[in-house]
């Protein structure tokens, strides 16, 4: 191992060789200069710089100075080697240390390890430093590309839903919706069938991955269509059974962290008003008779994604004027169940319930925004019936 190299600055008057004896016996390498001389110094291999002051002490302040300028936030300690008088003056300088005269050899060599030790923390220190922002930068890059990726799922998501719908039959659809940057979860779409029924679902995807939430709501609505299609010719598939075979295809997906769904599926005869529906973790339905009270429909329905489940289909008949509002989770003020008497849902729509169409799914949903202290996707799905 080669010797540590120590900087050795002296006037050109210095009367002896003392600290070039002391340092060569303690097996350091020497490299000499002249205080207050011009040229700069290579303080790539030097572990400490010795200052021997004497009667220069203004040039031994301006030469620490300009070092500790040449040196940024390379570490080289400064020792000053003065008079006990000089020590505040030293310190005030830059040095790291000062040894005063006259010189205690043992003492003066400990404080040359002393000081190596911290220059060889410091260089430790720097390096570890130096590793975070090189981490920091790859992290920023990892983050900028995965939130590339996020806008792109985002804008996947946004195209796979429709914003409106046809009417079928004396069947309206209206959709009110806040979309949350953060969760991008819901989902929705409208089914027509035959000339008379039209199938509708509306759904949120609980418990997956983020950028996986996309995929999953296109799995379960390429289900739902599945079941619908296939054959046209067999009676129409129960909405409950629809929401047995979603299931399975979610417990098919595996993996550690497979994803849990809640989501309604109704069929709706236009002509006759017969509704068939069958829920599966989402808020209860609401439905808004054209007159008397408010009713929400509660029928059983555990998440799908976690375990076989067994649904049951409601059977409702709608009437010209009656609406039934659908919300995902995102309705609730904090996302959470609540009682079924206290459903802030049914709540706005009571309120709101002499506006019609659009009129009606806005007001509820400007209602319901300031209440919400969650970042989950909101979103109303409205099935009325005209005359």
């Amino acid at each position: 191992m080669p010797p540590v190299r120590v900087l050795l600055s002296c006037p050109s008057d210095s009367p002896h060789d003392e600290l070039r004896q002391i340092l060569a016996a303690a097996g350091f390498s020497i490299v000499d200069h002249l205080l207050g001389s011009a040229p700069a110094v290579d303080f790539a291999a030097i572990a400490v710089a010795v200052i021997e002051v004497g009667a220069k002490v203004d040039v031994a302040v301006t030469q620490t100075r300009r070092w500790k300028a040449e040196l940024g936030d390379h570490c080289v300690p400064i020792l000053w080697v003065a008079t006990p008088g000089q020590a505040v003056v030293g310190f005030e300088a830059g040095a790291e240390a000062v040894a005063t005269q006259p010189l205690q050899k043992e003492a003066f060599i400990a404080q040359i390890h002393a000081l190596i030790r911290v220059q060889a923390l410091t260089a430790r220190l720097a390096l570890r430093a130096h590793e975070t922002r090189l981490l920091g930068d790859q992290l920023g890059k990892v983050m900028a590309q995965l939130e590339r990726e996020h806008a792109l799922v985002r804008h996947l998501h946004a195209l796979l839903l429709p914003s409106a719908f046809s009417a079928v039959g004396a069947a309206h659809f209206r959709i009110g919706a806040r979309s949350a940057a953060a969760a991008w979860s819901d989902f929705y779409n409208v089914f027509p069938l035959d000339e008379e029924h039209v199938a509708f679902l509306i759904g949120d995807v609980v418990s997956s991955p983020v950028v996986s939430r996309c995929g999953v709501s296109v799995l379960v609505q390429q289900t739902v269509r599945s079941q619908l299609l296939a054959d046209r010719r067999s009676p129409i598939v129960p909405p409950a059974d629809i929401l047995t075979a979603v299931n399975q295809q979610l417990l098919a997906v595996g993996g550690d962290d497979p994803p849990l769904v809640a989501m309604l599926v109704g069929i709706l005869n236009t002509h006759r008003g017969e509704l068939a529906l069958a829920r599966a973790g989402l808020p209860p339905p609401v439905f808004v008779p054209r007159q008397g009270p408010l009713e929400l429909w509660n029928s059983p329905g555990p998440f799908l994604g976690t375990a076989a489940v067994s649904c049951e289909s409601l059977t409702k008949t709608l009437q010209p004027g009656d609406r039934l509002l659908i919300g995902t989770h995102g309705t609730r003020p904090d996302g959470d169940p609540c009682p079924a008497t206290d459903q802030p849902l049914g709540q706005a729509a009571s309120r709101h319930r002499d506006a019609t169409g659009a009129a009606f799914v806005d007001a509820v949903v400007r209602e319901l925004l300031p209440c919400l202290r969650h970042a989950d996707d909101m979103t109303i799905l409205m099935v009325e019936i005209v005359a």
